[in-house]
């Protein structure tokens, strides 16, 4: 096992990728498999293979036997070197120098499979982690060709369990493509890893005093789902202090991140890129209204959107029940860029010559619950329904949407059609200090009520969402199964 594979803690959720890891580890057989992750940077990809690889998919499991090697920008002669190193660490044999098998990738992979080959009958699969693998690929090329012609040729026969990982997205999701050397051979499985939900971020927060439902959901929407941001967070220190640390103050943790981030998927020209975040984390979400704001051409703009689009930064909408491209919307898909946005680059000269907490006092604190409802809590809602619908509502849905009509007169927070064909309509509201009514219920009737399609009208059943609880004549009514009504407000947000 490499030294420099250490057990992570603390470690939340990942749990049907630990699951997904276990099933391609345990398979039966005795041959080779071969699995790819990649993901954003940040995500943790690099600790969820520490943590399979040390404590297994319980947490509580022996160390699993590995390499792992994290790939840097260096010369291939270097890299075959270093890792020709930590391969004999991990497979020793004295009948060899890392010098002798880092002449040539060949020669590493072939000792590899050789080693592997030859460990103690029953001993299991052994596993090779390549990570940030473009870096390798970046100085050889045909790294992916060779791969493909060994893995055929003995990697598939032996009992190696590969991994290649890696953060670029283009060129990490191209590996699997039909058209790649090593298209077919992921035999364990594609992996893209997602941010962190919600709930799975507000474990970050857990016993503290100062981080109650609000404020948890609150931190969801300053630092998204990135496990590395809210690592970073001192729970023990109000989340205002907490936010101005890391994102506003000079020489803040996270003052560059957004830079980095751009330039780590080799963007040469970021200037397009800002612009259209900016707009869109601002309020624009039609092509129009952005191209406008920006001032490009339409052609320009369509081929950023469609690089963000790939990136996973952005994403597009579509209303319920319709797929016309004219009627598509773009949003900020990650929280952290939308509050960076937002809130944090237009302060930017602001922030070097005033002091970082008056300012967060007057141009962010009382705008927050305003970006809250607009940006993100129908998000949080939606994650909701996906993961407790059925164990909390007793609803299977097919899928789910907001709505907006053409004539922009109506909005629905969120719609669902469910198994038996009939329909869920929800509202989010951001009240913190306040309480939904049956006032707030009879608008989303309304509404639903003047929905074109006569099917979406029948017997339809609603979700009211609120950290601020409910008015207690709207509780009886939700008590009577006959009204449809389910209210999701304060802890039960957070599984309580």
């Amino acid at each position: 096992m490499s030294d420099s594979t250490l057990r992570p803690d603390p470690f939340y959720d990942r749990r049907v990728e630990m699951a997904a890891l276990d099933r391609a580890w345990m398979r039966h057989g005795h041959g080779g498999q071969m699995l790819l992750l990649y993901g954003r940077r940040r995500l943790g990809k690099t600790f969820l293979l520490q943590r399979y690889f040390t404590a297994g998919a319980t947490g509580n499991e022996a160390s699993k036997p590995h390499c792992y090697f994290l790939a840097e920008q260096s010369t291939a002669a270097t890299q075959r070197l270093t890792l020709a190193r930590q391969l004999i660490a991990a497979l020793p044999s004295e009948d060899v120098t890392p010098e002798e098998i880092a002449v040539s990738w060949n020669a590493l992979l072939r000792y590899a499979g050789q080693r592997a080959q030859a460990r103690e009958k029953g001993s299991g699969r052994f596993a090779l982690i390549l990570d940030e693998f473009p870096y390798l690929v970046a100085q050889t090329p045909e790294l992916p060709s060779m791969l493909q012609a060994w893995w055929d040729r003995e990697g598939v026969h032996v009992p190696l369990f590969v991994v290649l990982c890696g953060s670029q997205l283009s060129a990490m999701a191209a590996l699997g493509e039909e058209s790649a050397p090593l298209f077919g051979r992921f035999n364990a499985g594609i992996f893209h890893l997602d941010p962190l939900r919600y709930e799975d971020v507000a474990c970050f927060y857990a016993n503290s005093p100062h981080y109650g439902v609000v404020e948890k959901l609150q931190m969801y929407g300053v630092f998204g789902g990135t496990p590395r941001y809210h690592a970073l967070v001192d729970a023990s220190r109000p989340p205002a202090e907490e936010i101005v640390t890391l994102l506003m103050q000079p020489r803040a943790i996270l003052e560059s991140e957004v830079r980095f981030l751009l330039g780590s998927e080799q963007i040469r020209d970021p200037a397009p890129y800002n612009a259209i975040l900016a707009a869109i984390a601002g309020g624009e979400t039609r092509f129009n209204r952005i191209q406008q704001l920006i001032g490009v051409e339409r052609g320009a703009l369509s081929k950023s959107l469609r690089s963000l689009l790939d990136l996973g930064w952005i994403r597009r909408e579509f209303p319920f029940g319709e797929r016309s491209e004219r009627r598509a919307l773009y949003r900020v898909a990650d929280p952290f860029l939308t509050f960076w946005y937002r809130f944090v680059a237009p302060l930017s000269s602001e922030l070097q010559f005033s002091d970082a907490t008056a300012v967060y006092g007057s141009r962010v604190a009382p705008y927050l619950a305003d970006y809250m409802g607009w940006s993100v809590f129908e998000e949080i809602c939606g994650q909701w329904l996906q993961r407790h619908a059925t164990d909390r509502l007793g609803l299977v849905v097919r899928q789910m949407a907001r709505y907006w009509s053409r004539d922009g007169r109506t909005e629905i927070d969120l719609m669902a059609e469910l198994e038996d064909g009939r329909f869920l309509f929800g509202e989010c509201k951001w009240r913190t200090e306040s309480v939904l009514r049956l006032g707030d219920l009879s608008a989303l009737q309304a509404k639903v009520a003047n929905l074109p399609e006569s099917s979406w009208r029948e017997r339809p059943s609603y979700v009211l969402f609120s950290p601020g609880g409910f008015a207690p004549e709207l509780v009886q009514m939700a008590a009577d199964p006959e009204e449809r009504v389910w209210l999701v407000g304060g802890a039960d947000l957070l599984g309580g």
